[in-house]
This record gives C-alpha cells, sequence and structure tokens, in this order.
C-alpha cells in the first residue's frame, strides 16, 4: 500500500507533465495542408494587392457586400480549379433556380449574394478577378428581374 505522500507526489508530477505538454505545443494556425500532396495552402489572411472593391453609390449593395477581398491568394493549383468547377456550377444552378417573378427582396438578395461571394472566394486572386468583372459587368436590376435575365447575364459573362 502506497502512503498518502506517494500519491500526491506521483499525482503533482503528472499534472506537471500535462502542463508541460500543453505548453510546448505550437499554438493553432490557420494553414491547411493538402492531405495528397502535403502542400501548405496558405497562411490566411489579406494580401493588400488583392484588395478591390466594387463601385459603391446607388447600385443596391449594401455596405456588407461592399469592400475588397479578405482571403489570400490560393496556392494549390488543384483546390483553385475544383473550386473553381464548384463555384461555376453553384452559381449557374442558383441563377437557373432563381424565381421567374422574384420580389425585391429577392433580387436584391441575388446581387448582394454575387458581390461577397467576390470578397469571401476562398482564392483571393480569383476573388480579385471576380470583383474586377462586376465592375465591369455589375448585376443590375435587370439582371435580377427573373430567372431568365440572370440566367442570361451569367452566361453571357463566362469568366465571372
Amino acid at each position: 500500500m502506497l502512503s498518502r505522500f506517494v500519491k500526491l507526489f506521483c499525482a503533482t508530477v503528472v499534472t506537471l507533465l500535462i502542463f508541460a505538454t500543453l505548453a510546448s505545443l505550437p499554438p493553432p494556425t490557420r494553414a491547411y495542408i493538402d492531405p495528397w500532396t502535403g502542400q501548405l495552402w496558405d497562411e490566411g489572411g489579406v494580401e493588400q494587392d488583392l484588395r478591390v472593391s466594387h463601385p459603391q453609390g446607388n447600385s443596391g449593395v449594401s455596405s456588407v457586400a461592399g469592400g475588397g477581398v479578405i482571403m489570400a491568394k490560393l496556392g494549390n493549383e488543384t483546390a483553385k480549379a475544383e473550386l473553381g468547377r464548384a463555384t461555376w456550377k453553384l452559381l449557374h444552378t442558383m441563377t437557373l433556380r432563381f424565381p421567374e417573378h422574384p420580389t425585391l427582396d429577392q433580387r436584391e438578395a441575388l446581387s448582394s449574394y454575387m458581390y461577397l461571394t467576390s470578397r469571401l472566394y476562398p482564392c483571393g486572386e480569383c476573388a480579385a478577378e471576380f470583383q474586377e468583372l462586376l465592375k465591369k459587368f455589375p448585376p443590375q436590376v435587370s439582371m435580377t428581374s427573373g430567372r431568365r435575365a440572370a440566367s442570361l447575364w451569367y452566361a453571357n459573362h463566362p469568366h465571372i
């Protein structure tokens, strides 16, 4: 039978080992590692040269949707290509399923979604290009006037 002192001593040593182990762990990071290649995707943050904003004014887009790119450049080309294909499919499906006769709220929601996507897109380089295209071809009221107009607007701008 162990004495009370030995039990307390062992408990103290185990507690100190646990604290030492936790203290030696690296801090959490925002980097992601590709499980297939082992490459680091990106550390996160915003690169200054990617900050592009869409034109403010009477575009009907809220101040939340306006602003610069949030994500950093995505270094992994495979992930970038897959992300592009998935986004293309999502946006095409969304415009094809847009209501025939949308309300004003639904119109504003689609327009805001496009601008928010251009800010929050996981590839900062692509997001900056998307914002430039939205400056050149802004989603106007006619684009959001119905399913046909929305899908034609998106289909006529293949780089978006």
